[in-house]
């Protein structure tokens, strides 16, 4: 049965545009149809299955029934509230929508309420069709605001232990990640490719196929070997790479290593179902991690919050090279972290 996303808003406009990029991206599992009265919403919600519903804090205000009639109707609704706003019922200060709904802010690009839109769905259990379920998979982020902390060594890991139990891809979007170093390889393709064959319409699962290696039992794409590779490369860009990838590959779990700029990883931590945020044991690295929360809390980005894990990561790590560094890795200290958060991401 086709798959109904409604946009109700007071704002014709914006419900008409928003409803028209979704119908235009083919990716999306949903026809958008949008709404400007209450009344017209539900005259069309008694002939058609709703998916999804996208309301703003004012058209509630006026139309109370949703929060009654979600159970037996809608299988999520989504409150796009107006940070600016301080009348909207969808306010974080006033709250009263936030126990009923799932909140994303209003104004913000159309192809991030989207992203946002598919990351409910996935939360809440929203049934996707057969079609959906083969393209999905778990998308983990690991991000540390200190680059002193041994991020990339404990992402690796990590994609190494969920390797061992689920279909793992490995993907680093450091400028700079040393993983050359660590394989002993060099490389013709890399993630600069994959990017260029999405741009150019290219990237089908033959042209994925051939960017992927094998190392130490971790599949993975080579990061880019150029930090000028990133330039005029958004992390929007880098989020669509991934749901790219996802779609054309048949892996169930990706682990990101995500880049240091927040400004850069913000998109790309908008698709991970959650983020593992390692940190010191020591002032500076507590002090960091401590300012990027303060950050988050600040510009309301409670969807994020919700997906962080932090983690103490005060260990000595080989100080070696050669084939056995990653063995090293897996079945020491580090390996026993990875192992446990491993355990934990499958049992989800």
């Amino acid at each position: 049965m086709e798959k109904i996303m409604a946009v109700l808003t007071g704002e014709r406009t914006y419900g008409e545009r928003l409803g028209a990029y979704a119908n235009y991206k083919r990716s999306l599992p949903f026809t958008a149809v949008s709404f400007d009265s209450g009344q017209a919403y539900e005259n069309f919600a008694k002939r058609h299955k709703i998916g999804v519903l996208l309301t703003d804090g004012h058209v509630e205000k006026e139309h109370m029934g949703f929060r009654e009639g979600r159970s037996s109707r809608e299988e999520l609704i989504i409150g796009l509230f107006d940070e600016t706003d301080e009348e909207s019922v969808f306010n974080y200060t006033e709250g009263p929508g936030i126990d009923a709904y799932t909140l994303i802010p209003k104004y913000q690009s159309a192809e991030k309420i989207m992203r946002s839109v598919m990351s409910c769905c996935n939360a809440m259990g929203v049934e996707m069709s057969a079609e959906d379920q083969r393209s999905s998979a778990h998308i983990v982020g690991v991000y540390s605001p200190d680059p002193g902390v041994q991020k990339a060594a404990y992402a690796m890991t990590l994609a190494r232990a969920l390797s061992s139990k689920r279909r793992t891809l490995f993907l680093s979007f450091e400028e700079f990640s040393g993983f050359a170093g660590i394989t002993g390889e060099s490389y013709g393709v890399s993630l600069s490719d994959g990017m260029l064959s999405l741009k150019q319409g290219r990237l089908d699962p033959e042209r994925l196929g051939s960017l992927i290696h094998t190392y130490s039992g971790i599949d993975y794409i080579p990061p880019i070997q150029y930090a000028d590779d990133m330039k005029g490369i958004t992390g929007e860009d880098c989020a669509q790479l991934l749901r790219s990838v996802i779609r054309c590959g048949s892996y169930e779990v990706m682990v990101v290593d995500l880049p240091s700029a927040f400004s850069m990883a913000e998109d790309m931590m908008d698709i991970c179902h959650e983020i593992y945020v390692p940190e010191k044991d020591d002032f500076m690295g507590r002090v960091k991690v401590e300012e990027f929360m303060r950050y988050l809390e600040f510009c309301k980005k409670l969807r994020l919050i919700s997906k962080l894990n932090r983690f103490e990561l005060c260990m000595h790590l080989p100080a070696f090279s050669g084939s056995s560094y990653m063995d090293t890795l897996f079945y020491g200290e580090l390996g026993d972290k990875a192992r446990a958060h491993a355990e934990h991401i499958i049992c989800r």
